[in-house]
């Protein structure tokens, strides 16, 4: 009966009459009693501790001690009014009320008017149940003794009316019912059996069972308060509460006539101390000799809980001869206990469904007989916890809800979304969400039915408010998440991360939580009688909810977790091309490669992390508000705990995040090194002990980054061995200290928690080990925001601009200076002038500016003074470049042609490429070179097959002739730069080549940064 017990029912079969072994298993060990005014104090101390406990507003006690009697009342009956319990306050027995039925059926038998092994159908011939199929018949004994198989769960039978009727109404319901046993071979408590025996009584009689009660029990023993169904003053009823959200809530039951014999004698405590009397045999009566027969026990079959059921009463098989019983009514509960042998006996009156209310009784009983109670018995909250905890997370979800249908209505309104209009692809997705929800909930719809052979509507009555409030809440999430679905379906955000978040939210809260479920419902399911193929329903139902809600949220994240990191690397990388070519040069190449490449990927990895890490953290919150659902107190201390590991983390995260920075910026140097190596690698090649100094520095970079690393890393797993001890130790205190720190928590429970927290040590651990990565997410995402700040960004090289520069015919430097940093190598002031159709050469020793000027010229460095002039118009930095085609040196060639349009340009590429020798090299197709693996004149030349495609106005030349054999040279400068000239173009050449300086108009040279002289010469073509 776990699961039924975790999921719905927590207290209707233990408080209608089951009375738990562990409140009735008590060591006895006496102790000297103190006087009556000590008694008296701890008494009160006693009853108002558990009220307290219980949420129990206001209850009245009867204890008698041989001949002393004492009535206490306390609290409220009326929490509004403020109206306070007294000894004549009314209160509804519950299950207490079935002794008084008892008697009455004893007193017909007395009278003659029926047999108790008389079958059932003698008195009422309509009725019959079955076993297997079979009618069997069922005696009065055996519904007095609750043996006739009838099930436990036919409570939920029981019709909501007043009417005269009803209580025949009731024992229809049951008619043809299945039997759980063979009549007479098992002890099953069934409230029911005892509406039945109202219904004989009320045949045999001829008059409603209400009437006879009244006049043959009741007033035959001058309990003149008392009576069924309704209270003969209802002035001095109290009302009604039931427990919900932590609290004690004024609760209007439905009426239950069919039910008043089994549960609803009212009384107060008056007529409850004479009632208790009447039991010990201290207020002889007429109707006296019926009492030894009520509590003669039944031991025809076995026992259950360590006692025998006699008729209306359990009897305790402790060797204390007590009697007892508990009832529980929706918002009622009672408890009564008495000792014969011992004259001590004990009646408590509550206005609560409280499951305290027999803890009270128990405890008080012991006391009278000044026994210690060893063992404090926990009965928990009847699922409060529970339910609110789902009532609470439901009501999260649905204030999501609520905000994002405000989030898109209000875009509407704004028009931000615009109506997409219908499509059967859009129909299909929405009925596809409406079919995979059918299942979920028909499983919902029959959960009381499949587990517990309940309806909804009992349940509801029966269980705390809280569950009520969290189908409530549930029942307007549902709608509301398709009312978006729909709505989004309809007027899309365009936003793809804004469209996918509420979902995301909701299926991660969902697959944690089918994960707490899976939990709860493994650890119940070990012990029930629920059918198999219920078990695998809901078990495959839980499972089919986590995975689908885990791969929806997994899917989700990676193409979002992908979007953020593609729109950081495009944000970096056009953070990089909107600064000039000068700044950039200052960027550390180590930390773009980082940047782009490691931090980045942590970022995308992180995926399969903050599903870990948010299924985990669901679970275990889960988990941990199932425990305090069975054990409050335990729970916190348990939690505690975890929070002990948690704070070690924490200290340990400080420490490590040094390293871990450290480690990123030996990875930068590591990274910058490797670049070199690439870059430099044939200077590095030229001498042996260059490349081992070298080699020497990249190794030590690698090692500083193991090093740092590995002092992060040894960190955490101290530390994770430390909570792995912690957890280890825990699941040990559990098992050993809490039966002696929490006495009142039964096996049952600490098995329940060893299960849990054994399947919480996988998600726990997730989340520790989760640390590192988180740091390294943080640390990853840090630096890239931080580096996209630093680079240096060039306003003026932002976006496209489009600029006609088909008509350059001047070129003129206006005293063009520029310097590297303060007190730098500088270059200028320098002025020169090129027309269209000239050739300028620039010449000068190694170090004298050449390369500087022409990055000058062409505008990738911003000049300190002057200003560059094409057709005497001064052009800015970003636009200087854009009449340039230039071949540098060294020479960078990419594998595609970009901004160059081949079309309609076959035949002129089939001569450039023969003009300069390489159409055997290479092929250049969808504007794509076949290969640039070549030699290093032949990379130039396939430079300046680009330029030639590019046609801008002015060409610039960096060394190009250097890497070309002596013909091809002379070529060049003979035959390549006249025709260059012829065309229009304006050619700048940086050149050492002395002998072809006659090809120029114009040479200048330059020393140092300064201009040397310049020369206007006669161009002769030999």
């Amino acid at each position: 009966m776990k699961l039924k017990t975790c999921l719905l029912m927590f207290a209707v079969r233990r408080y209608i009459g089951l009375i738990p072994g562990a409140m009735i298993l008590y060591s006895a060990a006496f102790a000297q009693a103190g006087n009556k005014a000590g008694m008296a104090e701890r008494i009160e101390q006693e009853v108002t501790q558990y009220m307290s406990k219980g949420h129990i507003p206001g209850l009245s006690v009867v204890l008698i001690d041989h001949d002393s009697l004492t009535i206490r009342s306390f609290g409220y009956a009326d929490l509004v009014t403020k109206t306070p319990v007294n000894a004549s306050t009314v209160f509804e027995l519950g299950s207490c009320s079935k002794a008084f039925t008892a008697m009455a059926i004893y007193l017909l038998e007395q009278q003659g008017r029926l047999q108790l092994d008389a079958s059932v159908n003698h008195y009422i011939p309509w009725f019959q149940v079955k076993y297997k199929g079979a009618v069997v018949p069922v005696t009065i004994r055996q519904l007095l003794h609750h043996t006739s198989g009838i099930p436990w769960h036919t409570i939920a039978g029981i019709p909501v009316s007043d009417s005269d009727t009803a209580l025949q109404q009731t024992v229809r319901n049951v008619t043809r019912v299945e039997l759980d046993h063979l009549p007479g071979n098992k002890y099953e408590y069934a409230t029911i059996n005892y509406d039945i025996l109202a219904l004989v009584a009320q045949t045999v009689t001829g008059q409603l069972f209400e009437a006879f009660m009244q006049a043959s029990i009741f007033d035959a023993l001058g309990l003149n308060s008392t009576s069924i169904g309704q209270p003969r003053d209802g002035l001095l009823k109290s009302a009604g509460y039931k427990i919900g959200f932590f609290a004690a809530r004024r609760y209007q039951a439905p009426v239950y006539r069919g039910n008043y014999a089994a549960g609803y004698v009212l009384s107060n405590a008056t007529d409850m101390a004479s009632w208790l009397k009447f039991q010990l045999g201290l207020a002889p009566q007429p109707l006296y000799e019926l009492i030894g027969k009520t509590q003669q026990r039944d031991e025809s079959v076995a026992a259950h809980d360590n006692a025998f059921y006699a008729s209306g009463w359990q009897v305790a098989l402790d060797g204390t001869g007590e009697l007892l019983h508990d009832g529980l009514n929706p918002n009622f509960s009672s408890y009564i206990a008495f000792r014969p042998k011992e004259q001590l006996g004990v009646v408590v009156l509550a206005n609560s469904n409280s499951p305290y209310t027999p803890v009270i009784g128990n405890k008080l009983i012991k006391m009278l007989a000044h026994e210690k109670v060893v063992k404090e018995y926990d009965p928990g909250d009847n699922g409060d916890s529970m339910f609110s905890g789902i009532a609470l997370a439901v009501g999260v979800y649905l204030l999501a809800v609520l905000a994002c249908l405000v989030w898109v209505i209000r875009d509407i309104i704004k028009k931000t979304r615009q109506f997409a209009g219908f499509s059967l692809s859009k129909l299909l997705s929405f009925g596809k969400a409406l079919v995979l929800i059918v299942p979920f909930l028909y499983g919902i719809y029959q959960l009381p039915q499949w587990l517990l052979n309940f309806n909804w509507e009992a349940v509801l009555v029966w269980q705390p408010v809280s569950l009520e409030a969290a189908l409530v809440l549930l029942a307007a999430a549902i709608p509301g998440s398709y009312l978006v679905y729909l709505l989004s379906l309809l007027f899309p955000e365009e936003n793809p991360v804004k469209r996918r978040i509420p979902s995301i939210v909701l299926l991660t809260i969902l697959s944690g939580l089918s994960n707490v479920l899976l939990i709860i419902f493994v650890t119940s399911a070990m012990d029930t009688e629920i059918k198999i193929r219920y078990l695998f329903f809901y078990y495959l139902l839980i499972i089919g909810l986590y995975l689908m809600g885990r791969r929806f949220v997994q899917i989700s994240l990676i193409k979002i977790t992908r979007g953020i990191v593609y729109e950081l690397r495009v944000k970096l990388i056009n953070k990089i091309f909107s600064t000039d070519y000068e700044k950039f040069e200052s960027i550390d190449r180590g930390k773009v490669y980082t940047a782009l490449n490691d931090d980045a990927n942590v970022i995308g990895e992180s995926t399969t992390l903050m599903i870990s890490l948010i299924t985990s953290t669901i679970t275990v919150i889960g988990a941990f508000l199932y425990l305090m659902s069975l054990a409050f107190w335990a729970t916190l201390l348990t939690s505690l705990i975890i929070v002990s590991i948690a704070v070690v983390y924490y200290f340990v995260t400080r420490s490590a995040n040094t390293f871990y920075n450290e480690a990123r910026d030996s990875r930068n140097v590591f990274m910058r090194l490797i670049n070199g190596m690439i870059d430099g690698y044939k200077e590095l090649s030229l001498h042996r002990q260059k490349k081992v100094e070298y080699q020497e520095d990249v190794r030590e970079s690698a090692h500083q980054y193991k090093i740092m690393m590995s002092a992060a890393d040894i960190r955490f797993t101290n530390a994770f061995l430390v909570g792995e001890s912690l957890l280890v130790v825990l699941l040990g205190a559990v098992s050993i200290g809490m039966p002696k720190l929490f006495p009142g928590i039964t096996t049952d429970t600490i098995t329940s928690f060893i299960i849990v927290l054994l399947y919480l040590i996988g998600p726990v651990n997730a989340i520790l080990n989760n640390i590192p990565d988180i740091l390294r997410v943080k640390i990853g995402w840090e630096r890239i925001r931080k580096f996209i700040q630093e680079i240096p960004a060039s306003p003026e090289t932002d976006g496209r601009q489009d600029i006609l520069t088909s008509a350059a015919y001047k070129f003129e430097a206006r005293g063009i200076s520029f310097q590297y940093g303060q007190g730098g190598f500088g270059v200028g002031p320098i002025d020169l002038e090129v027309q269209r159709g000239e050739i300028l050469f620039i010449t000068g020793g190694n170090g004298s500016g050449k390369t500087t000027l022409a990055k000058m010229l062409t505008g990738l460095y911003p000049l300190n003074e002057g200003a560059v002039l094409i057709n005497d118009k001064v052009q800015q930095g970003s636009q200087i470049g854009e009449y340039f085609s230039v071949v540098f040196n060294p020479t960078y060639l990419f594998e595609k042609l970009y901004n160059v349009d081949l079309a309609d340009r076959e035949q002129d590429l089939k001569d450039y490429l023969g003009v300069l020798d390489l159409q055997q090299k290479v092929e250049i197709r969808n504007n794509r070179y076949s290969t640039i693996k070549l030699s290093g004149g032949q990379r130039k030349r396939l430079a300046l097959l680009q330029c030639y495609l590019e046609d801008k106005p002015i060409y610039l030349f960096d060394e190009w002739a250097a890497d070309q054999d002596p013909s091809y040279r002379k070529f060049f400068y003979r035959t390549m730069l006249p025709d260059m000239k012829r065309a229009g173009k304006i050619i700048i050449a940086i050149t050492h080549d002395d002998h072809y300086f006659d090809v120029a108009d114009k040479l200048i040279k330059l020393d140092k940064g300064q201009l040397d002289h310049i020369k206007d010469l006669e161009a002769t073509v030999h």
